[in-house]
């Protein structure tokens, strides 16, 4: 047999009572394997655009975060606009090294905009003393970020999408998101925005 102690507050006076319940090891193992079945697969959206609603999207994201549940940061960086290439003065001088450097910017922004993620989120799971699986992704770039993202959470197959509002708190993509994220709850957080 397993205890399981069960705490009760008392609402008639600030007592608090503490009782220890007997229960079979089987059933014990079926709640555990029931809460790891219930445990949920979260995905917070990384903006190079809007770090300040990223970080407040992956602290919501920690602060919801029950034990089992795994939070993805993804980012899906846009590809270079072929107009940005043909705006140059002469594209036929620009050598292998300059062309993989504009194209690999934006993955590389997305990277540096990870290991600030990655301060923010080490920070908020030292202060909340949780243990939560976090992992860091970037994503295929593509030239839809939008719905790039929402294929991003399909694959991941994520229940819950935190993300920031966008500069300003008025970007594009939350209401993009409520309207298309079928089977997903997608959670703007605008905690900072004043």
């Amino acid at each position: 047999q397993v205890v399981v102690a069960q705490i009760k507050l008392s609402l008639s006076g600030a007592a608090l009572s503490v009782a220890a319940v007997r229960i079979p090891r089987a059933w014990a193992s079926a709640m555990i394997a029931s809460r790891l079945l219930r445990a949920t697969k979260m995905v917070v959206a990384i903006s190079v655009k809007d770090f300040e609603g990223s970080a407040a999207a992956m602290k919501k994201a920690i602060r919801f975060a029950q034990p089992g549940d795994k939070i993805s940061a993804i980012h899906v960086p846009a590809i270079v606009p072929e107009m940005m290439l043909s705006s140059m003065s002469d594209p036929g001088d620009v050598n292998e090294d300059t062309l993989s450097a504009l194209t690999n910017m934006p993955t590389k922004a997305g990277a540096n905009m990870q290991e600030k993620i990655k301060a923010v989120a080490a920070a908020e799971l030292a202060s909340t003393g949780k243990s939560i699986d976090v992992e860091y992704k970037v994503a295929a770039a593509t030239s839809d970020i939008k719905s790039g993202l929402l294929t991003a959470c399909k694959h991941e197959d994520a229940r819950l999408l935190f993300l920031g509002p966008g500069p300003g708190g008025k970007g594009s993509f939350p209401p993009f998101l409520a309207g298309h994220a079928n089977g997903l709850t997608v959670c703007v957080v605008r905690d900072h925005v004043k």
